[in-house]
């Protein structure tokens, strides 16, 4: 369900469709306000692009342009700020910290934590700003390099392989799994609006999950099911998963 404050965002987009006089940018949006946004311009016949900082980014800025202007020649308001990754700590650990800092969650895009190196892509108007506050994760101080949008890398995201075995492709018996709790903490995530599957919201616990699938609970995590063919003796169904750490 649309909330008030994304009706308000869509309608900003909409009258930059109508006064497309320059390029125009705005904030970082996952895949579902992204699919939400190209509704909103797809009838209105104007270009548009979404990125993120590097091809594989998920979370992605949008910029609508006029057509005399090649999207080559659009420059990103995008840096990244980076710092070695000396401790263990997890992408909620990094968000954590910049949402205490009091920045909003659609200023940063996407938070990549990789093996030896940590990556923030966010606007450029935060640049000056993190560089003076953003001196700690997890209350040890780090040191930080600031990245013009032209040099981001694509930083490969860390999983872990996890062997789970479920009685079904039910959505509510296989999450719980994954993460760690209750069946019926299942249900109350689900009810609550927290499941993704591929970016879009369940709402019904006995959706049936397949190979591929990605799944995403607000607060826990991503993961991904690699495969669900394998069968245990008493018939019960064993997965492969990435879990995105």
């Amino acid at each position: 369900m649309t909330n008030k404050k994304d009706i308000f965002l869509l309608s900003r987009i909409a009258d930059a469709c109508d006064k497309n006089f320059e390029p125009c940018f705005f904030d970082f949006y996952d895949e579902v306000f992204q699919e939400k946004i190209e509704d909103t311009i797809k009838n209105n016949g104007v270009p548009y692009l979404f990125f993120g900082g590097h091809p594989e980014a998920e979370r992605k800025m949008l910029c609508i342009y006029p057509e005399y202007i090649l999207s080559e020649d659009l420059k990103w308001p995008i840096f990244a700020i980076e710092f070695d990754k000396t401790m263990p700590l997890d992408h909620r650990n990094v968000l954590g910290e910049l949402m205490h800092l009091g920045i909003t969650r659609e200023s940063i895009g996407d938070i990549d934590v990789g093996e030896e190196i940590v990556q923030i892509i966010a606007h450029q108007r935060l640049q000056d700003f993190l560089w003076i506050n953003f001196n700690q994760v997890k209350g040890r101080e780090i040191k930080t390099t600031i990245k013009e949008y032209q040099q981001i890398l694509c930083v490969k995201k860390n999983f872990k392989r996890i062997s789970v075995v479920v009685a079904s492709n039910r959505l509510d018996g296989i999450i719980n799994k994954i993460w760690g709790f209750s069946r019926q903490n299942s249900l109350i995530f689900i009810k609550q609006g927290k499941v993704r599957v591929n970016y879009s919201e369940i709402s019904k616990n006995d959706f049936r999950l397949k190979s591929g699938d990605i799944l995403s609970l607000r607060g826990k995590g991503k993961a991904k099911i690699i495969s669900m063919d394998e069968r245990t003796k008493k018939g019960n169904i064993r997965l492969e998963v990435d879990r995105y750490i």
